[in-house]
């Protein structure tokens, strides 16, 4: 009889060891890496799609950039809001762009229009709804966002990326503590934060705009045609912006400045300055803004198509 007992709780065991440690909730989405949607220089583009198992025939679009000033970074950054909205409704999805210094502007607005293009050309075949298309971008990567909220093909941005004949518009856009005006900037960082920055670009602040726009002259007349105010006008979708009020490298300032020249348009559009916020946030600063930025979506987008 204990040999019997030994033999049952042996095959207990088995059965259990099979069995994984904790359950995994399986996910509602499948996720696509490397496509490529464009060629330009010689540089193969690619981009991160994330979609929803089953449902509908379309879908609203969500476009992601990561920050890095724009010489840094990778599209595997916003993996964590393709996965979010993905499973929520969404095509998700994340691009890469060519940095500078090898590439300076325009070179990075060109490839976030050629990415919307290219999903807006291959749109039956994501399972995207075209007229339904936001982006969000967080630094560097928040400012191509709004690039494509506020500049139309008479601006000469579009590139050599392709599919030309479908539209580069976006139809909402959500930016976290972005760069809006380049014009008339002195860069005063405390020691501490020089150092931080040559620690991740191995060169200064002023070293890495300058590298970016292609002048280290602070009343180039360039810098004017690079920043997003001179674009804005009534036609431009609506637009939701957070910035910290502590932000030391793009001052709030700045977003308020912008805030105002969106006002005096009449283009829709809310800035949530984060108390507390720096350039970029986390913990509950971050599941806040998380939730405001999902409730403009879905009432922009999701509410859109239900119309």
């Amino acid at each position: 009889m204990r040999t019997h007992n030994y033999m049952v709780l042996f095959m207990i065991l088995c059965v259990l060891e099979s069995l994984p440690s904790k359950a995994q909730p399986a996910e509602d989405f499948s996720i696509s890496k490397d496509i490529v949607y464009g060629r330009v220089q010689g540089v193969e583009l690619k981009l991160d799609m994330a979609k929803p198992l089953g449902g509908k025939a379309t879908y609203p679009t969500l476009i992601f950039f990561h920050g890095g000033g724009w010489q840094q970074g990778d599209k595997s950054h916003m993996h964590r809001w393709l996965k979010k909205f993905a499973s929520s409704g969404y095509v998700t999805v994340s691009v890469e762009y060519r940095f500078a210094p090898a590439f300076k502007w325009p070179s990075q607005v060109e490839d976030a229009k050629t990415a919307v293009r290219f999903l807006r050309a291959h749109a039956q075949q994501f399972n995207i709804d075209p007229n339904r298309i936001g982006v969000m971008g967080e630094s560097a990567g928040g400012y191509l966002a709004l690039m494509l909220g506020f500049t139309g093909p008479a601006d000469g941005l579009e590139g050599e990326g392709g599919y030309q004949s479908f539209s580069s518009s976006v139809q909402a856009v959500v930016s976290f503590y972005s760069a809006t005006d380049f014009t008339g900037r002195s860069w005063q960082l405390t020691p501490a934060l020089e150092a931080e920055i040559q620690r991740y670009y191995n060169k200064s602040l002023p070293e890495v705009i300058a590298d970016f726009t292609g002048t280290n002259n602070n009343e180039d007349p360039i810098l004017k045609k690079i920043s997003v105010l001179p674009y804005v006008d009534k036609n431009d979708p609506p637009v939701l912006m957070f910035h910290g009020d502590s932000d030391p490298y793009s001052p709030v300032e700045r977003a308020q400045k912008f805030e105002q020249v969106l006002a005096r348009t009449n283009v829709s559009h809310e800035l949530i300055i984060v108390k507390g916020g720096g350039h970029g946030w986390t913990g509950e600063l971050e599941e806040e803004t998380s939730r405001e930025m999902s409730e403009f979506f879905d009432r922009i987008l999701k509410e859109k198509g239900e119309k």
